[in-house]
């Protein structure tokens, strides 16, 4: 199967698609929201979409960026096509819940569209990006106040930091927050989507919806 990685919409950021040609007859926007309230996330999500019609079936990745409103996919040619599966993927040096590097994501509602040549197709489904809210604040830097510290201080500070750091997870828990959904576009969303659209330089090469 063919892997396409996500390109991202950074806001500010100059953004050309490809020219419609064979390789780029289609453009396939799928709208991402990211609620970040920790660090950065430590996974990707990785897309497995299938043609119903025999068309062949791609990988697509995306990351959680607060500054992304979607991801697009220009490889697809023109016809019907599911998002099949989704896949939470842990980034290098990182391990998902419970030592996992990759984990499968419960999909309740079917993702189905239709691309067409020349044509730019929004999904009518968001992948929802989200973290748990923490309690604690950043730790003190080194040189505020430190030095004035004993070392046995400090020793007593990290022990108190630690227990701090233990009981904020837990808490974290069991505000059962999924870090990814699939959820319904709203409309307000979308009209964000398309303002951005409008400051692509060769938009006016493709059909907008």
């Amino acid at each position: 199967n063919l892997i396409v990685v996500t390109v991202l919409l950074l806001s500010g950021c100059a953004m050309k698609f490809p020219v419609p040609d064979e390789t780029n007859q289609t453009i396939l926007i799928i709208p991402v929201e990211t609620r970040q309230t920790l660090g950065h996330f430590v996974f990707t999500l990785d897309l497995s979409i299938k043609g119903s019609s025999g068309n062949e079936g791609i990988k697509h990745t995306v990351e959680p960026n607060p500054k992304m409103l979607f991801s697009y996919n220009t490889k697809l040619k023109p016809g019907k096509y599911k998002i099949a599966k989704m896949v939470m993927q842990a980034k290098p040096g990182f391990k998902l819940g419970g030592g996992a590097k990759k984990r499968p994501e419960k999909m309740k509602d079917k993702v189905e569209f239709e691309l067409q040549k020349g044509k730019i197709t929004i999904i009518d489904k968001m992948i929802l990006f989200q973290q748990p809210q923490s309690k604690l604040g950043k730790p003190p830097q080194r040189g505020q106040n430190q030095q004035k510290k004993t070392d046995v201080e400090k020793h007593l500070e990290k022990i108190k930091r630690k227990k701090e750091r233990k009981a904020d997870q837990e808490a974290m828990k069991k505000q059962r927050v999924r870090q990814v959904q699939l959820v319904n576009l709203d409309e307000s969303f979308k009209a964000k989507i398309l303002e951005e659209l409008k400051e692509v330089e060769n938009i006016d090469q493709w059909k907008m919806e």
